[in-house]
């Protein structure tokens, strides 16, 4: 996942678009992913500023995941900024990543960008109802038998803090 930049070294401020699609399994270890068989889709600009090459995408893919409530399987679609300047000089500032002057290799920018935009948490629907906490049944697919006046005898004591006082 490499970008010939030498022309744009030579042509400040010309950008300069690219385009590409690779399976995940080029980033690395990826196999903890639910988009690791996934293929990863990367396009954007890149240019010279006169001292830096800027580099600025869009990294797509999806990837199937178990609703964090339910644990319905939910695909969803990734969609990540992509956002570097990349540098050759012998001491860069801590925001500029260093390139060899003739190509920009994008790999690690990438992968690290997608589980960094990892979701905490997905969710089938924005009202699921998740499983019941006796019996396991999905709540989305209908009510339970179990008792829904059971209080939890940890939060007991809470309970008497409402009743009224005589």
């Amino acid at each position: 996942m490499k970008l010939q930049v030498e022309e744009a070294f030579k042509e400040e401020g010309r950008k300069f678009p690219f385009s590409f699609e690779r399976p995940a399994a080029c980033l690395g270890d990826v196999d903890a992913f639910p988009w690791k068989s996934q293929t990863i889709a990367v396009e954007g600009l890149f240019w010279s500023d006169g001292n830096h090459m800027v580099v600025r995408g869009t990294v797509r893919t999806f990837g199937r995941y178990e609703c964090s409530r339910c644990l319905t399987p939910v695909s969803v679609d990734r969609e990540a900024a992509l956002s570097e300047v990349y540098g050759t000089e012998a001491e860069l500032p801590d925001t500029v990543l260093p390139y060899n002057g003739e190509y920009i290799d994008l790999t690690e920018t990438i992968r690290e960008t997608l589980i960094l935009s990892e979701p905490m948490r997905v969710l089938c629907r924005l009202d699921c109802k998740g499983l019941c906490p006796q019996c396991g049944a999905n709540l989305n697919e209908g009510p339970c038998s179990c008792p829904t006046d059971r209080i939890d005898p940890r939060f007991a004591v809470l309970g008497d803090l409402l009743k009224p006082k005589q």
